[in-house]
């Protein structure tokens, strides 16, 4: 049988009013952090993650920039991202909405009861004229199962 344990959603912006945040090229940004509850986990945990990020670039090169996604257990930059995802970014386009799905199996049970992800985003230009900036929406959800 199977159980949730948590659910949560970080919401950076729900799309309404652009707010408009710039991104330094080639340096990765937290935009989405949560923190699961779990509490008497079954002997299996994994985790179901997705998120939807808009994206406006300017100033764009032929040559396609892209922008990526690492998602890491724990609160910060460090270790080895669990998930990874780049999507590209074509020189015809003014934004984009870029979203993703992902998992973490067999996670092992955090010692705080909280087992925290994080998601960062680079925007990776193909030239230094190139620009990008945060609109909105911005949404990072995750939920947390366990086999009793």
């Amino acid at each position: 049988m199977v159980r949730t344990l948590d659910a949560r959603t970080s919401l950076g912006s729900n799309g309404v009013t652009p707010f408009n945040v710039p991104l330094t090229p080639n340096t990765p940004t937290l935009v989405g952090i949560l923190g699961l509850n779990i509490v008497n986990p079954g002997t299996v945990i994994r985790t179901q993650f997705n998120g939807t990020y808009r994206i406006s670039v300017a100033n764009l090169s032929s040559q396609p920039s892209s922008v990526r996604f690492e998602i890491f257990r724990g609160s910060t930059y460090t270790g080895t991202p669990i998930y990874v995802v780049s999507q590209p970014i074509f020189p015809s386009v003014g934004s984009i909405l870029a979203s993703f799905d992902g998992s973490d199996y067999n996670v092992p049970p955090p010692p705080t009861g909280q087992l925290i992800y994080s998601c960062f985003v680079t925007f990776v230009p193909a030239s230094p004229s190139e620009q990008a900036s945060r609109v909105g929406p911005e949404c990072f959800n995750a939920v947390a199962y366990s086999d009793d």
